[in-house]
């Protein structure tokens, strides 16, 4: 005992001097779901003195029973006993199960078995000291890095080294009771156990860290030589004309631009210095689910899909997960982005560049394909925006397919683990690029990345931007979607670039799905909330009193009835929003004797739309049904159902909404009620009556029913088009989202109308999409348009929920444009 307590004495002064360590998750008790009343004990990998003094420290720090070495004579197994699966490892002897803690497990289990009302519980701790993961065929990998079998010498240098860096990873308590229970010996009992746990520690240990590092060369010569770019390369220079040689040397530099060059130590580099930014330019990243993903990393291939706002999007997932105790993806980025000094280090943190357009080129994409498989066969978490670039309205945009139908085809062709699709929000209380994004939103082009740019970020880094919101949502197991979509897709394993007929439609139903389950897992924050009730306001202006009140109205509907389980509500009061928006500087505050005033200034406004954007999803529901009230003072509740329901479908597209049309009508019926107990509307029988114009809840509802009237004024006027063309010839498709463009802008810049989504082509089509699925338009093949005389009563439906000046305005926009494109059309 004296030499055990003397050991560990001097074992623990390096770690006090140079470890610092981080536990994860961070809330273990609550997260993993650890009861402190019942028994618990601890398992460990290894037998090390280094290993069991973290645990000690992090069993102090949760309050949790201390670690106990059980000793060799006793058969009694306290609680806080630890327990070690294998043998310390010394010159590389050692390293095999300690058949003494076999035994005291299958005590244990005896133990568990007679005492089935108490759980007993079997801690998993797993130690990590730094985490890069090597490289591969390196000596300096034996003594600077941190393997399953370390020894005392390396892990003094691994202290030295990496000691700053060690993370310690807690996991759900072990089913003892099950295991016990389980109708086979006490020995394969025991054996099971053991042979789950030694695989729960290793696949831990690969999410962490992931594979080893391959050298880049490496792996650009393992794409050049794989069937797959060997046949492209050869039909390359069939089809040119050209010799194999050059079109093996062309096939090398398409992948020398494609290829990252992963640097554990610009990672490390990166990490720092992104510490350092969040902590000056933002009050927090919240995290949210990220328990979830620590545990499918051990089991899946994962692929993450963010949605894309914001440059910092790319830092940002890869430096969480990393502080999450997970490996870094490695990310698919523009090669807009491949600029000096940006590219380089982007490539040296995990970043690969594909090209916007792969324009037809077979045999890049052949490359891009490989390298894509190679990295999903090596296990290596992939990263790419659905969106194909960045939102310039605070919207998702319609998804891109290409990186999706490619994972899609490296899964059919074989990969090693199951594929799990993790879509993820991110949210920003305030923009970094906001102020380049102005022009943007007002229909200027886009300016491109360069290092001018960069110079230019300087004097942004003065101001706060407030707290980033990072969600995970529900992923999408591939492998399962995939059999209960297409049952034969086993058929094609092992095929190369397989393009099964129904490929294509599962990919764009699968990219739906994608944006929807992002939004669903959205954070209201302060701006997006304040922003909301005062762009609804005709002045952009409100009372303090009255927002706090609207605001307050807002988040209880909200908690009520609440978009989806994953959307995140604010806890704070309609007061403390306020508060915080006028901290971030997005309001103002105007002193009147009669009651102060909350608004804010024109390009603050612009802003405002964005952020307004990206809940919108969220509360237009709740909109929806009360616009049907604009100029209905009752209506029966099954019509006010039925009139939402005919507007759902485009809303549904255009927002990414999750509800099908029997989970809307469910979820209408409790807004509806929702509606009703907060006194906003009252129910008769059957019955659905407003408030009378003169009263408070009036103008409450009406402020609801504003947050959908750019989107109706949007449809209405596309409508009111379409509507027009009836008997009288037709319209090109090209034609009509070109002419409902420009009349969305004329609109909202006659009408100060705040929507930057007028100058967005893709919402037209997007609504001519829905229009066709709704049979009201049919394409020809000369690509025009044949208009179905029920648009009419549609439109009709849209006029009904907008107020008077409202129809005036689409009426008096729709008859100028008609007046103007048949001049045009006789210039």
């Amino acid at each position: 005992m004296f030499f055990t307590h003397l050991y560990q004495s001097l074992v623990s002064l390096p770690l006090k001097l140079l470890v610092s360590s981080k536990l994860l998750p961070d809330d273990p008790i609550k997260e993993l779901g650890i009861d402190p009343d019942a028994p618990i004990y601890y398992v460990l990998q290894r037998r090390s003195t280094s290993s069991f003094l973290m645990l000690k420290e992090k069993a102090k720090q949760l309050n949790l029973p201390p670690p106990k070495i059980i000793h060799s004579k006793t058969k009694i197994i306290e609680k806080g006993a630890v327990f070690f699966l294998q043998s310390k490892t010394i010159l590389g002897l050692g390293g095999k199960p300690v058949k003494k803690y076999q035994q005291l497990l299958m005590t244990l289990l005896e133990k568990q078995k007679n005492e089935p009302n108490q759980q007993h519980q079997l801690i998993p701790f797993s130690i990590y000291w730094g985490r890069n993961p090597g490289k591969e065929n390196s000596l300096l990998r034996l003594i600077f890095t941190d393997t399953e079998s370390a020894n005392p010498l390396r892990k003094f240098f691994l202290f030295l080294f990496q000691g700053r860096n060690t993370f310690v990873r807690m996991a759900k308590p072990i089913d003892l009771l099950q295991v016990a229970h389980s109708e086979v010996s006490a020995d394969i009992q025991v054996t099971k156990l053991t042979r789950t746990l030694r695989v729960h520690f290793h696949r831990l240990r690969r999410a962490a860290m992931g594979p080893l590092i391959t050298n880049r060369g490496q792996v650009i010569t393992n794409i050049l030589v794989s069937n797959n770019v060997k046949g492209a390369i050869e039909r390359e220079a069939k089809s040119k004309k050209i010799t194999v040689e050059k079109s093996t040397k062309l096939a090398g530099k398409y992948a020398k631009e494609i290829a990252s060059a992963y640097s554990y130590k610009m990672v490390r580099i990166m990490e720092s210095a992104l510490t350092h930014l969040w902590n000056k330019i933002y009050n927090g990243v919240v995290v949210q689910n990220a328990e979830m993903v620590r545990e499918l990393a051990s089991t899946h291939e994962i692929i993450y899909v963010p949605s894309h706002r914001s440059h910092i999007d790319y830092l940002l997932l890869s430096y969480t997960l990393y502080h999450e105790g997970l490996v870094p993806p490695h990310i698919a980025a523009g090669i807009n982005l491949n600029f000096w000094p940006a590219g380089p280090i982007l490539r040296r943190g995990g970043a690969f560049f594909l090209r916007r357009s792969f324009g037809g080129n077979k045999l890049y994409t052949s490359v891009f394909n490989e390298y894509i498989f190679q990295l999903m066969d090596r296990g290596i978490p992939l990263e790419f925006f659905p969106e194909g670039g960045r939102s310039r309205t605070g919207r998702l945009l319609p998804p891109k397919t290409g990186l999706l139908a490619m994972t899609m085809q490296s899964l059919l062709r074989g990969t090693r683990k199951p594929v799990a699709i993790i879509p993820v929000y991110i949210g920003y209380e305030r923009m970094f690029e906001g102020k380049s994004y102005l022009n943007e939103l007002r229909g200027a082009e886009k300016k491109k990345e360069s290092f001018g740019q960069l110079l230019g970020i300087r004097k942004t880094l003065k101001q706060d931007f407030g707290k980033v919101y990072l969600n995970f949502s529900e992923p999408v197991f591939l492998n399962k979607y995939l059999d209960e979509k297409q049952p034969d897709w086993h058929q094609y394993r092992g095929e190369v670039g397989a393009k099964p007929s129904w490929l294509s439609p599962q990919v764009s139903e699968l990219s739906e799905l994608i944006m929807q389950r992002i939004n669903a897992a959205s954070t209201v924050n302060a701006i997006s909330l304040v922003a909301l009730v005062l762009l609804s306001t005709e002045r952009m202006a409100i009372g303090k009193k009255e927002l706090i009140e609207q605001l307050n109205i807002l988040l209880n509907i909200a908690r009520k009835v609440p978009y989806s389980d994953n959307t995140q509500i604010p806890e704070q009061s309609g007061e403390d929003l306020v508060a915080q928006a006028k901290t971030l500087g997005t309001i103002f505050e105007v002193k009147n004797p009669m009651g102060d005033i909350i608004t804010t200034d024109e390009q603050t406004a612009v802003l405002l739309t964005y952020y307004r954007n990206n809940i919108l999803h969220v509360f237009i529901s709740y909109s929806l049904v009360a616009s049907c009230f604009v100029n209905n003072q009752k209506m029966a509740k099954s019509t006010l159902i039925k009139r939402c329901q005919i507007l759902f479908p485009f809303i549904k597209r255009e927002l990414f909404i999750h509800w099908s049309n029997q989970q809307l009508t469910g979820y209408l019926d409790k807004v509806i009620d929702a509606f009703c107990e907060m006194g906003l509307l009252e129910q008769k029988g059957n019955q659905i009556i407003r408030k009378e114009e003169s009263s408070q809840e009036f103008e409450q509802l009406m402020c609801f029913a504003q947050v959908v009237k750019p989107t109706l004024l949007r449809y209405g006027i596309l409508l009111t088009l379409l509507s027009s063309q009836v008997g009288q010839g037709r319209m090109s498709r090209r034609e009509l989202e070109k002419h409902s463009q420009q009349v969305a802008q004329r609109l909202a810049a006659l009408y100060s109308l705040n929507a930057p989504e007028s100058f967005d082509k893709n919402l037209f089509k997007t609504t001519i999409s829905v229009l066709r699925k709704a049979d009201l338009i049919q394409i020809s093949e000369d690509n025009s348009f044949d208009i179905d005389p029920k648009l009419e009563a549609l439109n009709q439906q849209i006029l009904d929920n907008v107020n008077v000046g409202s129809k005036l305005i689409m009426q008096k926009t729709a008859s100028w444009a008609k007046h103007y494109w048949e001049k045009d059309s006789l210039n």
